[in-house]
C-alpha cells in the first residue's frame, strides 16, 4: 500500500500536542493487542516532526580551489541536513552547463518547497520542476530527464513529514572540471545502536553490581539525529478523516490554536508557518498539508 504524507505546517504544535486518532489501528490499539511497544507502530498518534532548513543547517559550500573550474564541496566542518542539502546532492543546474547548484540555488529551491508545502498546494514532479526552473532557468528538472539530476517526489516528501536527509561533511557535488558529480552522496539517516549504559550483570536485585557499557558509536547511515517517522498509508481511513474527520479540521484554513511557549505576528518566539511567515495574533493557520505518494494534496 501507497504512503500518504501528513505535513506540519506551523512551529508551534510541539510533541504531543497533535494527534489523528481517526487512523487506525492507533498505537494504543496496537499495544492493547500484544503488537511491540513502539510509538511508530499503527497509523493513529503523535505527529510532531516538523522542518525547519536552519535547524537541520541551510547548506553552505566551499570552493576550495578557487575559480569556476574547481570542486566545489560541502563545508568540511559540517555534516549536513535538510531539504537545501538534499536539492544540492540531488539537482543539477544543467541548464547552466551542467553544474552543482550553488548554496544560494538549493536554498531558494528549498524554501520554494516548504512554501508549497506551507500552502497546501501541490508537489507533484511537474510542480517541483517549475520551481527548480524558476531558481535555475529552462533544462534543468528534479529527477534527472534533461541531465543528471536524480531527486524523487517521494524523497522530498519524506524530508517535509520529518526524515533526516544527510550529506557528510566534505562531500564533492562539483568536480575540478567544472562538472557536477552525479553519483549521490547523502541518504536517509537510519537507527543509531542503542545500548544500556548500566546492565546487571545478574544474582537478586538488591546485591546485583552495576557495571558501565561502552556507548555504541553510530556507522554507515547510523545517525543520533534520526527521527522515528511514523509511515501513514493512504487508507480509507485517512480520506474520511479528511472529508469529515480530525484532518478535515487541522487542514483547514480556519484551524486556530495558539500556545503560550510562542507569540503571534512577531515577537521573541515567533510562532510561524513553514514557509517562515509569522502566524497572526489569533493563530489562524491550517495545522497541517497532506500529499500522496505522487504530491498531489489530498
Amino acid at each position: 500500500m501507497a504512503r500518504a504524507y501528513i505535513v506540519l505546517a506551523r512551529n508551534d504544535l510541539e510533541d504531543s500536542l497533535l494527534q489523528d486518532l481517526d487512523l487506525w489501528p492507533t498505537v494504543t490499539d496496537n499495544q492493547m493487542e500484544g503488537f511491540p511497544k513502539r510509538d511508530d507502530v499503527g497509523q493513529g498518534g503523535y505527529l510532531t516532526f516538523y522542518l525547519i532548513d536552519a535547524i537541520n543547517l541551510a547548506v553552505t559550500v566551499d570552493n576550495p580551489g578557487g575559480g569556476g573550474g574547481a570542486s566545489v564541496d560541502f563545508a568540511a566542518a559540517n555534516d549536513h541536513y535538510g531539504m537545501s542539502t538534499y536539492i544540492l546532492d540531488r539537482v543539477e543546474n544543467t541548464g547552466g552547463g551542467a553544474v552543482a547548484c550553488t548554496a544560494a540555488n538549493a536554498i531558494n529551491i528549498a524554501a520554494a518547497i516548504e512554501a508549497a508545502a506551507s500552502a497546501g498546494t501541490p508537489l507533484t514532479l511537474a510542480a517541483i520542476n517549475l520551481l527548480i526552473v524558476a531558481e535555475l532557468g529552462g533544462g534543468s528538472d528534479l529527477n534527472g530527464v534533461l541531465g543528471n539530476s536524480s531527486g524523487t517526489v517521494e524523497e522530498i516528501l519524506r524530508i517535509l513529514v520529518g526524515e533526516r536527509f544527510r550529506v557528510n561533511a566534505g562531500a564533492m557535488v562539483q568536480n575540478p572540471g567544472g562538472n557536477f558529480v552525479a553519483a549521490s552522496r547523502g541518504f536517509f539517516a537510519t537507527v543509531a545502536p542503542v545500548q544500556n549504559l548500566l546492565t546487571k550483570p545478574g544474582g537478586r536485585a538488591s546485591t546485583g553490581q552495576w557495571a558501565n557499557l561502552p556507548l555504541v558509536v553510530p556507522a554507515g547511515t547510523e545517525d543520533v539525529n534520526f527521527q522515528n517517522v511514523r509511515p501513514i498509508q493512504d487508507t480509507g481511513d485517512l480520506h474520511l478523516s479528511l472529508l469529515s474527520g480530525a484532518l478535515s479540521q487541522l487542514k483547514a484554513a480556519t484551524f486556530d490554536w495558539t500556545n503560550p511557549a510562542f507569540t503571534y505576528g512577531g515577537g521573541a518566539t515567533p510562532a510561524q508557518t513553514l514557509a517562515g511567515a509569522n502566524i497572526a495574533v489569533g493563530g489562524v493557520f491550517p495545522a497541517v498539508s497532506v500529499y500522496d505518494i505522487l504530491g498531489n494534496v489530498l
